[in-house]
């Protein structure tokens, strides 16, 4: 009978230890569900999140199991980070399921988006301890495939910002001299000074380009001798000028006009001067307006005033002339002609004007051909240099666009907004939105700041924001974020109204049209985008937007 009654209580015990030390099942696809699922890219990341749901007497007591989502893609792996959950007589920090009960858990995982990653298989692996013993549970595929719809946001599609050229068509060119006159004399001695002048206006007149405009003629008196002989020795003076000046044969037009007194030129010699008693001078021209209270005062200043009256006043006692002629510029037909077959022979902004005027007549590439000339041939000028990259930004080359930038910014354009907004659609480019931030900062006054801005915002992922700061701007981008924010409609009709179509226009037609179910136009644009860009051909293959046609036999014709 003690036997009996010791065999029953032993075969208790080992009912016991058994049901701590139960075999860990395999896992089931089914007790994970994925948000979102399908996977998919967004601010350059695949990011999500797993919620476990551990079935009744599952989870054995004294098991510890760490789960690692792991991202598989050709060619390579994403490894999460490793979550670790325990059973209720575990001793440990980890999250506890019961063992009767069952219990919920989530994770988190995130990777840095691979353009391998659209096809991929997202996949849990486990490494469980029941007790002391490790215990096999097979991997679990619990995601398959990626949308990777966002990452046709394209940074070289934004108009990048040109410097503005300082293109002059027609040019001034003044020739002054003076004839100065003794003290209270108005007779006209000719000098060195004149006769450059006469000869530059002769020059002029037999120089097809120039065009003489005239000559100013201002006489004046120093403000010394009184008011009533000074008007009528300034006007004197005037007269003598002018009369001499026809003597000489001179066809300029004439604007002759006298100073009695010139108190403003005296004050700027005086100001220039380092005459003595230079700030009390000041201070009496500042104190008094009338004019013989003005030579009153300074005239008591006897020390002062034997200076002025050998420094300074001579000075004033002129006819001042300037020759006006205007240099008449190359017409546009001469700079384009130019600017094809001797651009050397262009100054800078020459050359940026044609380039200007190649694009607006439609010839981009004739437009960006001088735009690398001027860079050639003005390496030192931060607006060539920036220009350059504007142009190697639309033809889609970032690693050219980067030399140009930093040769711009070598050469005094770091303060520019336009080199700062190419640099931030460059940072756009290779998905460092940090730094394009901070661009788009010093990019203020750029016409396509706006659109840059909202690429910024897209590229972030703040698909609402950028829908809102595209504003009615017509552009791939501008489409895409209203199809990222599911606004199929709004994005058709954005890529209808694009300008210049090209593959990624073709392209998010195709998403539009599958999103619409409208089979004809998925194959019809799907045929126009990889007839432009046969990289469209390898994409939807994969692509999830288009997983429904992969059995199509059309779709398949096309797919590469």
């Amino acid at each position: 009978m003690k036997k009996n009654l010791f065999r029953l209580g032993l075969g208790a015990v080992l009912v016991t230890m058994l049901a701590s030390c139960a075999k860990l099942g395999d896992m089931q696809p089914e007790y994970f569900a994925v948000n979102p699922n399908p996977l998919e890219v967004k601010a350059g990341k695949v990011e999500g999140t797993i919620t476990a749901t551990f079935p009744e007497k599952y989870f054995v007591k004294k098991a510890v199991i760490d789960v690692t989502p792991v991202l598989r893609y050709e060619g390579g792996e994403a490894v999460g980070e490793t979550v670790t959950y325990q059973g209720e007589k575990v001793k440990g920090n980890d999250e506890t399921i019961q063992y009767k009960a069952g219990g919920t858990a989530s994770m988190n995982f995130s990777y840095n988006y691979v353009p391998a990653m659209a096809n991929s298989v997202l996949t849990l692996r486990f490494k469980a301890i029941v007790g002391s013993k490790e215990v096999e549970i097979p991997d679990v595929d619990i995601a398959v495939g990626c949308l990777a719809t966002s990452t046709l946001a394209n940074a070289t599609t934004v108009k990048p910002a040109f410097a503005k050229d300082n293109f002059v068509r027609d040019t001034k060119e003044v020739t002054e001299a003076n004839i100065m006159f003794a003290i209270q004399r108005a007779d006209v001695k000719t000098n060195d000074e004149f006769k450059a002048l006469a000869k530059a206006e002769k020059d002029a007149a037999a120089d097809s380009l120039r065009v003489i405009d005239g000559i100013t003629l201002v006489s004046s008196a120093s403000p010394d001798g009184g008011v009533e002989l000074n008007e009528k020795l300034a006007a004197q003076r005037q007269k003598n000028t002018a009369d001499f000046l026809k003597k000489q044969k001179s066809q300029a037009a004439l604007d002759a006009q006298y100073i009695a007194q010139d108190w403003d030129g005296f004050q700027k010699l005086v100001q220039a001067s380092s005459v003595k008693d230079k700030d009390l001078i000041l201070r009496v021209l500042g104190s008094y307006a009338d004019p013989e209270t003005r030579e009153k005062e300074i005239k008591n200043l006897s020390a002062a005033y034997t200076e002025l009256a050998s420094d300074i006043l001579p000075a004033l006692r002129r006819s001042h002339m300037e020759l006006n002629v205007t240099l008449k510029g190359k017409t546009d037909e001469q700079i384009l002609a130019l600017a094809e077959s001797k651009p050397d022979s262009l100054t800078v902004e020459e050359l940026m004007f044609a380039a200007k005027l190649a694009c607006q007549a439609g010839n981009k590439e004739a437009s960006a051909k001088y735009t690398e000339q001027n860079a050639l041939q003005n390496p030192n000028d931060w607006r060539t240099q920036n220009n350059l990259a504007a142009v190697n930004i639309a033809k889609g080359d970032v690693t050219a666009s980067k030399n140009a930038l930093n040769n711009s910014i070598n050469n005094g354009g770091s303060n520019a907004a336009e080199t700062n907004f190419n640099l931030a659609l460059v940072s756009l480019a290779e998905n460092d939105t940090e730094a394009a931030k901070g661009y788009f900062g010093k990019a203020a006054g750029v016409e396509n700041l706006a659109e840059g801005q909202a690429l910024l915002y897209l590229e972030e992922g703040d698909y609402a924001k950028a829908v809102s700061s595209f504003g009615n701007t017509t552009s791939n981008n501008a489409a895409l974020a209203q199809l990222l924010t599911n606004n199929n409609d709004k994005a058709a009709s954005i890529l209808n109204n694009v300008e210049k179509k090209d593959a990624t226009t073709y392209y998010l037609l195709a998403i539009c049209a599958s999103r619409a179910s409208d089979d004809a136009n998925v194959i019809a644009n799907l045929k126009e985008a990889v007839a432009l860009d046969n990289a469209y051909g390898q994409r939807m293959a994969t692509d999830l937007e288009f997983a429904k046609y992969w059995a199509n036999d059309d779709f398949k014709a096309i797919a590469k």
